[in-house]
């Protein structure tokens, strides 16, 4: 019963918030999406894991599952940087065409780079 309930709560445990935290890497959308395209491992050595401060233009604004996704606009029209905003954070005044900064955990690329546990920085 005791193992039920350690493991119960590790699996439920809160995940720290990323908002107060100095961020690793500071970035433009644009150089974030060509460093991955010309190489890969070496963006994953510089980004991935890491809390990256990117910034650039709304490309858009969605929210799926509860969860609201901020698209970044890069040079490559196929490829954007997808912010997925921690709960609790909204995208609020925050619309397309805007230039935002936003703070979040990269965790990679599958033709788009990926930011978790996101929020907008002011």
């Amino acid at each position: 019963m005791v193992a039920a309930g350690i493991g119960y709560y590790i699996i439920n445990k809160p995940v720290a918030s990323l908002e107060n935290k100095k961020p690793d890497v500071e970035v433009t959308a644009t150089k974030l999406i060509t460093d991955y395209e010309t190489d890969e491992k070496v963006a994953d050595q510089n980004y991935l894991g890491k809390i990256v401060e990117v910034s650039g233009k709304v490309a858009e604004i969605s929210v799926e599952e509860g969860k609201t996704k901020i698209q970044l606009e890069t040079e490559n029209p196929i490829s954007m940087i997808i912010c997925e905003l921690e709960e609790g954070n909204e995208a609020g005044s925050v619309k397309v065409g805007d230039e935002v900064k936003i703070k979040g955990m990269c965790t990679g690329y599958l033709s788009d780079v990926i930011i978790v546990q996101a929020s907008l920085v002011k």
